[in-house]
């Protein structure tokens, strides 16, 4: 476990996550989602048992870690929601339904639903995928590399809400979307000094805005495409970060 922590990670987490899915499905009880408190346990037992202490003190710490400057407090506020802006935006210049007035109305309770996420679905993934996960596959691999195999191991662990949480028609467009912000979010723990508390924001945010906001708005067809512009804006901003060679190497830009 010392000499190859991830091999033991990544089972664990799994293991850990999908046990409700499983339960169900062997019970004939339908779907049910992966528990994510699950990813941040993994994390905890395998650091504890190969690193001990000092180990487990450094994630944890990094976990608090809230001192990485007020531009990475407002990135991770405000460009989960423009990019939900920009995509709803694109939506109605292709013909999408305006929403009703009511549907505005959902606003006030977003504060209770981004703390719920944070403590829940931020808490439980990021200290995992982020503060274990990508911390050790980027000691022997690039930034790139590392957001590659990590991108494809997150998305294949949501399998439990395809076809339930996620409807076959936007499945590749969740899959495109969360694939990209991998990339965007290694960069992110990169430029923060491994903050996972900046991941926690950031993953929180996103499902807040997202899931529990604008999303809704859109019915039928219009909220397939709105998943797919939703997506290809979350690609491009990947892309840019690729280009522009922020992904070369794992140390701070200046």
């Amino acid at each position: 476990m010392k000499r190859h922590p991830l091999l033991y990670f990544f089972p664990l987490a799994f293991l850990l996550s999908w046990y409700p899915w499983v339960i169900a499905l062997a019970r004939g009880l339908g779907h049910s989602g992966p528990n994510p408190l699950g990813v941040f346990a993994a994390a905890l037992i395998v650091t504890a048992f190969s690193q001990g202490w000092s180990g487990t003190k450094d994630l944890l710490r990094r976990l608090v870690r809230w001192r990485v400057g007020i531009r990475w407090y407002a990135f991770v506020i405000l460009v989960p929601a423009a990019i939900c802006a920009i995509a709803a935006g694109v939506n109605f210049l292709f013909g999408a339904a305006l929403p009703p007035a009511d549907a505005f109305k959902a606003w006030p309770g977003l504060v209770d639903r981004f703390i719920f996420i944070f403590l829940f679905i931020g808490l439980g993934e990021e200290p995992g995928w982020r503060g274990f996960a990508l911390e050790h596959l980027q000691r022997t691999r690039s930034p790139m590399a590392s957001s590659v195999i990590l991108g494809c191991i997150w998305a294949l662990w949501h399998l439990p809400l395809m076809g339930s949480e996620f409807a076959p028609a936007v499945i590749p467009a969740f899959l495109l979307g969360l694939f990209a912000a991998t990339f965007i979010q290694t960069w992110m723990y990169n430029r923060t000094r491994g903050s996972i508390l900046m991941q926690m924001i950031f993953h929180s945010a996103v499902n807040t805005v997202g899931a529990g906001f604008v999303f809704p708005m859109f019915k039928g067809t219009d909220v397939v495409r709105l998943w797919y512009v939703y997506a290809g804006l979350w690609v491009l901003l990947a892309a840019f970060l690729i280009a522009t060679g922020k992904l070369r190497s794992k140390a701070p830009s200046p």
